[in-house]
């Protein structure tokens, strides 16, 4: 399995096979001393952003994992009771509010190059993996250690394989990772697919362009920000997260109305994200345009508040700016249908207010690219 797909693929088969709420396999690169690859199979983004970010450090099931033996299994609640789990603010504060209470984990390979360490987890209600599914994944084991070996760049710190980029790539706002010198590293699918609505950002030769006086106003703060991370002390004021850029069309299009794209931009430091991007400073930049901005999911309105396919397409033209005669019009129904929609929409939300409905919605989780 060469591909990211492949191995995605696998991760799901497995998760279904063996009845776990989620799979994880980490890599660890010996030489850099960092977390290298970070992918699985139902793993919440944001949980696995907290880990990476800061939970990996006060992990208590990681060291024991590390010191044990190549194919032996740790299953978690023979080693930490009860009363260390009631106490212990990894699992209280990470893992008991995304419902992964139990881990079986093993490592996979434990080469001069990487270490590489499965992982299964199960809620609270399901219990502990169950026997039967851990013979499974011992016959499965000689397999996959065999995969992994002959694979093992991708899990190896490389600008292939990088935990960083895994994470962009899951993101639906479009987000593209350079160097200071505008120098492409990666871009996401959201970002490929903007390329291709907008002539005001492009790819040409490996770099980003935009038009010339954004383009080089962007390079310019870009270098002056990389100078003041080089350069930068302890009692120096925080500089802001991020950057903005305002990049708008001199030639309207159609409906006489410039084309508006905003570029958000921030320089990420490698000691301040584990080196997940890399070995040097890089630039990650966030672009809104009113083609890229995602949508409101429908299905998760469906599962969350039980809305019907008519309201949660009142909701979602809400969420867009349509006024309620706008909606109605957009539908093809009448006013009075709509006001009766919204009547429900805020019954089943617990809102009141269109100002609150609409808060609601735009918080929404919306950041992840469906699997």
């Amino acid at each position: 399995m060469e591909s990211r797909i492949e191995w995605r693929g696998f991760y799901e088969e497995l998760t279904t096979t063996i009845g776990a709420k989620s799979i994880h396999m980490l890599g660890i690169d010996k030489r850099h001393g960092t977390l290298s690859y970070s992918d699985g199979a139902n793993l919440p983004v944001q949980g696995e952003l907290a880990y990476m970010q800061r939970y990996r450090f006060i992990d208590p099931r990681l060291e024991i994992i590390l010191q044990r033996p190549v194919y032996e299994w740790l299953h978690c609640h023979e080693v930490l009771d009860e009363d260390f789990v009631a106490k212990n603010p990894f699992y209280q504060e990470f893992l008991i509010p995304y419902d992964r209470r139990y881990l079986t984990a093993c490592k996979v390979v434990d080469s001069s190059d990487a270490i590489l360490i499965l992982a299964v987890m199960r809620g609270a209600a399901e219990g502990p993996l169950p026997p039967e599914s851990v013979a499974f994944l011992d016959r499965l084991m000689p397999h996959l250690a065999r995969a992994c070996r002959l694979g093992v760049k991708n899990f190896i710190y490389s600008t292939q394989a990088l935990v960083g980029h895994t994470l962009v790539s899951k993101l639906r706002q479009p987000v593209v990772l350079m160097s200071s010198a505008g120098e492409v590293v990666h871009i996401n699918e959201s970002a490929q697919r903007l390329l291709r609505q907008t002539r005001l950002v492009r790819i040409e030769a490996g770099k980003l362009c935009l038009p010339a006086p954004q383009q080089d106003e962007l390079l310019g703060k870009c270098m002056a920000l990389e100078q003041a991370l080089k350069s930068a002390d302890d009692t120096a004021p925080a500089a802001p997260r991020f950057h903005t850029l305002p990049v708008i069309d001199s030639c309207p299009g159609e409906g006489g109305r410039d084309e508006r794209l905003y570029t958000f931009f921030s320089m990420l430091a490698p000691q301040d994200v584990m080196g997940s991007f890399g070995l040097r400073p890089i630039v990650m930049l966030f672009f809104y345009h009113p083609m890229s901005a995602p949508g409101i999911d429908s299905d998760l309105l469906y599962a969350a508040f039980g809305l019907t396919p008519a309201e949660c397409r009142v909701a979602t033209l809400l969420a867009e700016g349509l006024a309620l005669k706008e909606i109605a019009d957009a539908l093809g129904t009448r006013h009075d249908t709509v006001r009766k929609q919204l009547r429900a929409i805020y019954q089943k939300t617990s809102t009141n207010r269109q100002p609150d409905l609409i808060r609601l919605l735009l918080h929404l989780p919306h950041n992840v690219v469906d699997s």
